[in-house]
């Protein structure tokens, strides 16, 4: 009677058990933060409404309390916003973001993305800058970026705008380049080469194997992994440089050139 009992209760336990909901974190990119920055407030969400956690990968980087970051060094850490769920909802897939700290502040210079009809020439490129601190302005900016033309003689489709530092200076800021993209609608267009042979040209991108960087003669190339970590180091004599990086696992990574301490900073995807 008792084993009878037993599985009785275990049976009526059992069907009365409450599947648990999933739940899904929003957490949106975190700005690059340098000059000017001490603190960042933290913003993901759980659809559950449950509070959200984080952990910083490199926390002599940046800490965590609650949902605000404290910048304690320059470097990159990885902030991943985490829920650990409850009785009603399984715990959510974190959700990772970058965080990077530049030495200086660092500005977005983001190219403009342009669209041109059938048989019309290649507009001029315009840009567009991101990330003042201290209510300051583009009159701390000298000097201009400039642009490598997509080509010649366009067939229909999507080409990369890619801008380059030229002649941008700032006392207490870098820059991050933000390449834009050329639409080609249907037809041919003739484009107006505005680039300059002197720019710093970096391809393919994504890579599997090799990336070339070209006119960085005597520049100190760097490639960092998401914690800061530098995996590769170049400085080239000449006006082309290949860099082996099939030992690079697929993810993103930072690729920094160094130029008498104006540097310039890109993103380096590898997909194999």
């Amino acid at each position: 009677m008792k084993t009878k009992s037993f599985l009785f209760l275990l049976f009526f336990s059992t069907i009365f058990v409450k599947a648990q909901t999933a739940q899904t974190i929003t957490f949106t990119d975190i700005p690059v933060e340098g000059y000017g920055d001490t603190s960042y407030t933290l913003n993901a969400t759980a659809s559950s409404g449950l509070a959200v956690n984080y952990v910083s990968s490199n926390t002599t980087v940046a800490t965590i309390s609650g949902n605000t970051v404290t910048i304690k060094a320059t470097g990159y850490s990885v902030i991943t916003a985490y829920q650990a769920g409850n009785g009603t909802y399984v715990a959510a897939t974190p959700v990772p973001q970058l965080l990077v700290v530049c030495p200086k502040a660092c500005l977005i210079i983001t190219a403009d993305n342009k669209s041109i009809n059938a048989g019309t020439l290649t507009p001029s490129f315009t840009y567009t800058m991101t990330g003042f601190k201290k209510n300051e302005t583009s009159s701390v900016v000298t000097g201009t970026p400039v642009f490598q033309s997509p080509g010649t003689s366009l067939s229909t489709g999507t080409y990369s705008i890619v801008i380059n530092q030229g002649t941008l200076t700032a006392t207490n800021y870098e820059f991050m380049l933000v390449d834009g993209t050329l639409t080609v609608n249907p037809g041919t267009a003739t484009p107006i080469v505005n680039a300059e042979d002197s720019v710093i040209k970096i391809y393919p991108n994504p890579t599997s194997d090799y990336v070339t960087i070209e006119n960085a003669d005597g520049k100190l190339i760097s490639i960092f992994d998401l914690i800061g970590n530098t995996l590769l180091t170049s400085k080239p004599i000449g006006n082309s440089v290949r860099l082996d990086v099939s030992t690079l696992a697929n993810g993103t990574y930072i690729l920094r050139i160094n130029n008498n301490h104006t540097f310039t900073s890109r993103k380096l995807v590898i997909n194999k």
